[in-house]
């Protein structure tokens, strides 16, 4: 951002009240609630032209989201750390039976498709 008063480039941008100087905007919009009032503060290091902008939060809509998408997720996370602790030779052998498997599957499906 540039300074509107002198166009430098040293603006500084903070959080306040309560919001430790170093808070990204992204940080404060999310640890908001409803109620909560936020200061958003732009101070020119250059000429010292410096701004505020108060915001209040009077609504926040949240969505959680498809349950059957939060579920496979869930369940995906619960497979990669299963396959965390898993050593390598292990892995090995259940991808190896993994594809055995679907590949007689997968064979079984094309004689039954072939006989029609």
């Amino acid at each position: 951002m540039e300074c509107p008063d002198c166009g430098s480039s040293q603006v500084s941008q903070e959080m306040g009240p309560g919001w430790a100087p170093s808070t990204q905007l992204v940080d404060a919009l999310t640890g908001v609630e409803e109620g909560d009032h936020v200061v958003f503060t732009h101070q020119c290091w250059t000429c010292g032209w410096s701004e505020d902008r108060h915001v209040a939060v009077t609504a926040i809509e949240t969505d959680a989201g498809d349950p059957e998408i939060v579920e496979r997720q869930h369940r995906l996370g619960e497979l990669v750390d299963e396959l965390q602790q898993i050593d390598d030779e292990t892995l090995e052998n259940v991808l190896r039976d993994v594809r055995r498997r679907r590949q007689s599957t997968d064979d079984a499906t094309a004689e039954t498709d072939g006989a029609e």
